[in-house]
């Protein structure tokens, strides 16, 4: 069984740490560094913590910020962290519940907020995208995630890991930094490699509120048939003839015998846009 006096016992403790790194460029083993927020002055932040567990990393986060909300979805860890001193600071603000069903927005300030996020790696990408669907509630983001997660949310076209979460991750902000952590760092060892990642969001968005169903459905029928040419893809997905898909895909400068793995993410953002255009989508 983990101690939990030992500075590596856990990934809470590893967040801290990392957490540190990304603000401060520096970062050695078995070494603390005072911890500051990124992109705020201390004192003046509000974050929002998806799952706290004991509260290592939150104990940190109280010290520097005006106030700290956490949402705790076991009721055990819950109770715990209000029979802590946690529990009675007054820059602190438990939520116990899943954060997949919490209303995030109905509690949040109405300023953009800092995100630290230990993501159980099992529904990471669920997390993920509810985190991306209520971004406008954030200006930073700071994750720890399996490192396949984190190789999927930086890839570049082209590659195997490329991926509607790929798209999606770089529409919405610019990742910043990337902090590996083996499982040597972990006691109990776990047989998968941590990553954690500092993205910083848009405050202005890359496409309109409007448009962005029509990009979810562009990807996921790249996606979600990466054998077929974008045109072939796309053409299921809309239920046309394969000489109107064509005609769009050249009109955007894009060879319809492409796949869709090969699209950068200004030319997802291009074919949404000349989509939202015409009447394909509204009779697909």
């Amino acid at each position: 069984m983990p101690t939990l006096t030992s500075p590596y016992n856990n990934r809470y403790s590893l967040l801290v740490d990392s957490f540190t790194r990304l603000t401060n460029n520096r970062y050695t083993n078995n070494e603390h560094y005072g911890f500051s927020l990124p992109g705020g002055a201390r004192g003046a932040a509000t974050v929002l913590e998806i799952g706290p567990g004991l509260g290592f990393l939150t104990r940190r986060l109280v010290e520097t910020a005006a106030r700290v909300w956490a949402i705790e979805v076991d009721p055990l860890l819950a109770e715990r962290l209000r029979q802590s001193p946690l529990g009675s600071h007054p820059a602190f603000d438990l939520i116990e519940g899943d954060v997949l069903k919490v209303p995030i927005d109905s509690f949040l300030p109405g300023h953009r907020v800092k995100l630290a996020a230990n993501l159980p790696y099992s529904i990471s990408t669920p997390v993920l995208f509810r985190i991306f669907e209520l971004r406008k509630h954030f200006s930073v983001l700071v994750l720890m995630v399996q490192r396949e997660v984190a190789e999927r949310m930086a890839a570049s076209p082209g590659t195997k890991a490329y991926g509607t979460l790929s798209v999606w991750c770089q529409i919405h902000g610019r990742i910043l930094d990337r902090v590996s952590v083996s499982p040597e760092a972990f006691f109990p060892r776990p047989k998968v490699k941590s990553t954690v990642l500092k993205i910083a969001l848009y405050s202005e968005p890359r496409l309109s509120e409007e448009t962005l169903p029509v990009l979810r459905g562009v990807v996921r029928a790249a996606f979600g048939q990466r054998r077929k040419t974008l045109s072939n893809a796309l053409g299921g997905w809309l239920k046309k003839g394969r000489g109107e898909v064509e005609a769009l895909l050249e009109r955007e400068g894009i060879d319809p015998k492409r796949r869709g793995e090969t699209l950068s993410v200004d030319e997802f953002i291009g074919l949404a846009r000349a989509l939202e255009k015409t009447e394909m989508i509204a009779k697909s």
